[in-house]
């Protein structure tokens, strides 16, 4: 199973494309086929409407995939302390790296690694960032981060597990290949504190929905 996937933006949507295909396996169906393939993502944006910004980074940890359904508690769960398989959550790319979402535009894709998972139906997947590695830059050149002023509010805890809401279960099929589009909204996931930016910075309050390409 190849399982690729990029993050691209719309206006203010960015989007998180997901491949998956699985390898040679004994049987054809879906949801009751065994075996494992590989697992690639990849990253990529498009322009971000809020013309002050000129980027906006995000510390990438992991992206995690799940046979079951998982709420913001539950894509929480582990993140903190790297627990990566904690709550039944399987690694699909451990990147560790500081991603400008800005820079990725117009279907330009950024991989961010691979791995073997098996095929069959996933129901949740989920974002690890670290906010202490994540920040905003304006185009005057002042970086918001969670210990500047004025700053950006991520979430608490050296790491955060960001749940991606799917439309619908997404089938892995032995020897097929599923495109799931994870849109990131951008604009909506970060909201101003004050009149201004430059008054008292913004709050990260992400918003990422995924759909089944056809």
């Amino acid at each position: 199973m190849a399982f690729s996937s990029h993050l691209r933006a719309t206006g203010a949507a960015a989007l998180l494309a997901v491949a998956a295909v699985v390898a040679a396996c004994s049987s054809t169906t879906a949801a009751k086929s065994t075996g494992t393939g590989t697992v690639a993502v990849q990253l990529t944006d498009a322009p971000f409407s809020t013309d002050s910004v000129k980027s906006v980074d995000v510390f990438v940890v992991r992206v995690d995939g799940r046979t079951a359904e998982a709420d913001s508690a539950t894509a929480a769960m582990g993140a903190r302390d790297d627990s990566a398989t904690v709550g039944g959550w399987t690694p699909l790319a451990t990147p560790n790296v500081s991603v400008n979402l800005l820079a990725y535009q117009n279907g330009v894709s950024l991989p961010l690694g691979s791995a073997n998972m098996p095929a069959g139906n996933y129901l949740g997947f989920r974002l690890v960032i670290d906010p202490t590695r994540s920040s905003v830059t304006l185009k005057n050149g002042t970086v918001l981060s969670g210990t500047s002023t004025p700053s950006v509010m991520f979430p608490s805890g050296s790491r955060s597990g960001i749940k991606i809401i799917l439309t619908q279960p997404v089938t892995i099929t032995a020897n097929q290949t599923t495109t799931v589009l994870v849109d990131f909204m951008v604009d909506s996931s970060f909201v101003m504190r004050g009149g201004t930016m430059m008054q008292n910075g913004l709050m990260f309050k992400p918003v990422i929905h995924a759909s089944i390409k056809p």
